[in-house]
């Protein structure tokens, strides 16, 4: 895990490096949407990110041919099985480096108080949706943000978060007690699974008032185990859900 940490932070930071090396120049073409989501993931430019993985590969020390990467991008964007898994991960990270690079044009729009159209054009903070405004993607994870334990989603592809009610499955939509099982682990204090009954899916919430995080993304990796408890759990209640799992 330690050296799955260290290489997962050393593709970061050459994210970072090439978000602000070549962020602007894809940003600037290509406008956001009138309404959510913004910049929906199959608008984003193909070229950057396929540019962006070619660098990550680069730091991992692999040689990747373009003509593999965008054969490996075409199974990825229909849904096919991927046999490279590394190959797999770095293009993953390639696409959210790209996503959260326009999504940094939103917040920068966002908060200028120069233009008040613009202001008025972007209003995603208080959108109250189970997909993320800015890309379209579904909530990745919950968090209970300090000091109060206001919710927020998280969005795994550009990282955005927008506040959310503070119970309910972030699948489906339910505020049904009954439908809402909570289990937690010694191991992960702060880290809760939320499973739900009415959809039988389950999310992840973090409660930054137990716990530290620095990247939620990485979070999401290091409690995996919590996502076998909750496949368990589902598999063993599946007559609650009136399906065979």
């Amino acid at each position: 895990m330690d050296n799955a940490f260290q290489m997962y932070n050393l593709l970061k930071k050459e994210v970072k490096q090439w978000q602000s090396e070549r962020g602007s120049f894809w940003t600037e073409r290509l406008r956001p949407a009138q309404v959510p989501p913004y910049y929906p993931i199959k608008e984003l430019p193909e070229n950057a990110i396929l540019e962006l993985c070619q660098r990550l590969n680069q730091v991992s020390d692999t040689v990747v041919s373009d003509i593999e990467l965008l054969e490996t991008w075409k199974k990825f964007r229909a849904f096919q099985p991927v046999a490279n898994a590394e190959l797999l991960s770095r293009l993953q990270l390639a696409l959210c480096g790209v996503a959260q690079a326009f999504r940094e044009t939103m917040v920068k729009m966002d908060n200028s108080s120069v233009n008040s159209q613009v202001k008025n054009y972007v209003k995603f903070k208080s959108t109250q949706t189970m997909t993320c405004p800015i890309c379209g993607e579904p909530a990745g994870v919950s968090v209970l943000s300090l000091p109060n334990g206001r919710r927020f989603l998280h969005c795994s592809i550009c990282e955005h978060e927008w506040s959310a009610k503070r119970v309910g499955c972030i699948r489906c939509g339910t505020e049904e007690a009954s439908k809402l099982n909570y289990l937690k682990s010694e191991e992960y204090p702060g880290a809760e699974l939320v499973i739900c009954q009415a959809c039988g899916q389950y999310s992840k919430e973090y409660d930054l008032r137990v716990m530290n995080i620095e990247d939620v993304n990485w979070e999401a990796i290091r409690t995996l185990p919590l996502d076998y408890a909750a496949e368990n759990w589902l598999s063993e209640h599946a007559h609650l859900l009136g399906k065979i799992q």
